[in-house]
C-alpha cells in the first residue's frame, strides 16, 4: 500500500523551526517529516476487525498544526510515529474478519479513529470509557496498541492518507445512500462541531458569536442550524469569501477581522454593548454575546471570545488552543464567564434519544436538516499532490479554501 506518512526526526525539526519560517517547504516537502511512500498492508489486530479502503480523506488544522510542530509537547506521549496521517475518513468495506458482525463488504462508511481502552483491550476500563464517554479515555499510551489518541497519529493503525487501513466495526457508521461522498467526509468535522454546539445549547433570544472561518467555524454554523436553534448567529472572519459563506451556511450576521478597537466597536453596534478605553492596553468591554464559540484557538481568538462575551455568558473552545502568549483572562473571573473545552464527539442526549454523535449528524443530513454542507469542500486532490493541498490550506486567501480532500480513489 501507500501511505502519506509523518515520521517525527528531531534533527529535521530542528531545521524546520529554524528556518521554516523562510522556507515552509521544510515542513512538507521533500527531506521534511512528511512523505509519501510505500508500506506493508496492515494487520489486522484481531477476528472482528475489517480491512478499508478511503475513499476521501480531510486534511485537517491539527495535521497541519502536526506537519508545522504547532502542537502542544502534552500531546507528544499519546500519539506515536512514523504514521499514516489523516483521521476526517470516508471508506468502504473491502473485506471482514472471521468474526465480525454488522458489517458488509461494499458499505460506504464514516469512520470514528478513537482508540479508547475497548480497542486496546484494557479491563477493567478507564473511568470515562466505563461510563460511555470515550472521548475521555485515560489510556490512550496504554493496552495492547501503540499510544494513539486516535487513527493518523499511531503507527500500528494507518490512518487515511493511504491506499488501505483497518478498523474495527464499532468504529464504523455506515453513511445511508442519499448522503453524497462530499458530506460523507464531513462527518468527523461535523461531530466535533455538533457536540460542541451540544455543550452549550443556546436558547433562542441570545446571541452567539462564532469565531472563524475554517471548516470547524462552517461545521459549528451547520449544526446551530441542523440542531434546530433559531437564536441570531453572527460570523466573526478574516476573509470577505468567508462572510460570504458563512450567511450561506445559516450565519444572520459577519463581519471581518479588524484592530482591536475597530472591532469592539462593531461587537457594541451589533449587541448594544459598550467599550471603554482604559489608559494603557486594549479595549474594554461591558455587554456582548451570551454564548461565543472560539474555532480557530490563537491567542487573538481566544482573547476576543472572552472579550466579547457578556458577563454571565458561555465560551466553547472548539479550535485547539495550545499555547498562548499573552491573553488576558481576567473577564473569565470579573465575568464570571463559563469557559467549555471540546475535544470531539461521543454520546448525545438529543429529541429524548442517546445516540453517537457520528450517527446524529448522518441522520441529519439524511434527512436534510441543515444547510448543504458538501460546499465545504471546496478543494479535492490525489495523495500525489499532497504539497499543493497543503499550500491550499497555508494560502486560504489565496485559494478561497475551507475543506482540502484528498481523493483516494484516483493518482
Amino acid at each position: 500500500m501507500k501511505g502519506l506518512v509523518f515520521d517525527l526526526s528531531i534533527p529535521k525539526y530542528v531545521v524546520a523551526r529554524g528556518l521554516g519560517g523562510l522556507y515552509p517547504k521544510l515542513h512538507y516537502g521533500a527531506g521534511s517529516c512528511l512523505s509519501l511512500r510505500e508500506l506493508p498492508r496492515p494487520t489486522p489486530p484481531g477476528p472482528e476487525w475489517v480491512r478499508l479502503k478511503p475513499l476521501l480523506t480531510g486534511l485537517c488544522g491539527s495535521d497541519m498544526a502536526t506537519l508545522f510542530f504547532k502542537a502542544s509537547p502534552q500531546l507528544e506521549p499519546f500519539n506515536s510515529f512514523p504514521a499514516v496521517l489523516g483521521h476526517e475518513i470516508l471508506a468502504e468495506v473491502t473485506e471482514v474478519g472471521p468474526e465480525t458482525r454488522g458489517v458488509q463488504v461494499g458499505q460506504r462508511v464514516a469512520v470514528d479513529p478513537l482508540l479508547p481502552c475497548r480497542l486496546r483491550g484494557i479491563s477493567p476500563p478507564c473511568k470515562p470509557c466505563a461510563a460511555g464517554q470515550e472521548n475521555g479515555c485515560e489510556r490512550t499510551a496504554d493496552g495492547c496498541l501503540a499510544a494513539g489518541q486516535m487513527l493518523g497519529y499511531q503507527r500500528e493503525l494507518p490512518g487515511g492518507m493511504g491506499t488501505e487501513m483497518v478498523a474495527h466495526p464499532s468504529q464504523l457508521h455506515p453513511v445511508p445512500d442519499g448522503v453524497s461522498d462530499k458530506a460523507g467526509v464531513l462527518v468527523e468535522p461535523l461531530s466535533v462541531s455538533l457536540h460542541a454546539v451540544l455543550k452549550a445549547p443556546p436558547r433562542d433570544e441570545d446571541r452567539v458569536l462564532v469565531i472563524g472561518g475554517g471548516p470547524v467555524a462552517f461545521a459549528t454554523l451547520w449544526a446551530l442550524r441542523a440542531l434546530g436553534h433559531r437564536c441570531h448567529v453572527t460570523l466573526l472572519a478574516a476573509e470577505d469569501y468567508q462572510l460570504e459563506l458563512g450567511k450561506r451556511m445559516g450565519a444572520d450576521d459577519a463581519f471581518r477581522v479588524r484592530g482591536d478597537v475597530d472591532e469592539a466597536e462593531e461587537v457594541a453596534r451589533r449587541t448594544g454593548a459598550k467599550v471603554y478605553r482604559p489608559v494603557i492596553g486594549p479595549p474594554a468591554m461591558t455587554g456582548g454575546f451570551e454564548l461565543t464559540i472560539d474555532c480557530i484557538g490563537s491567542a487573538a481568538s481566544v482573547q476576543d471570545a472572552l472579550r466579547y462575551t457578556r458577563a454571565l455568558g458561555k465560551v466553547v473552545l472548539v479550535g485547539a488552543a495550545g499555547i498562548l502568549d499573552r491573553v488576558d483572562w481576567t473577564t473569565v473571573w470579573r465575568n464570571e464567564l463559563t469557559l467549555l473545552g471540546s475535544y470531539v464527539y461521543g454520546p448525545e442526549s438529543f429529541r429524548g434519544e442517546r445516540r453517537h454523535t457520528f450517527d446524529l449528524v448522518l441522520d441529519l443530513l439524511a434527512r436534510k436538516e441543515g444547510p448543504d454542507c458538501s460546499v465545504l469542500v471546496t478543494h479535492t486532490f490525489p495523495l500525489t499532490r499532497y504539497q499543493e493541498a497543503i499550500e491550499a490550506n497555508l494560502a486560504r486567501a489565496r485559494f478561497q479554501s475551507v475543506k482540502t480532500v484528498f481523493d483516494l480513489t484516483r493518482w
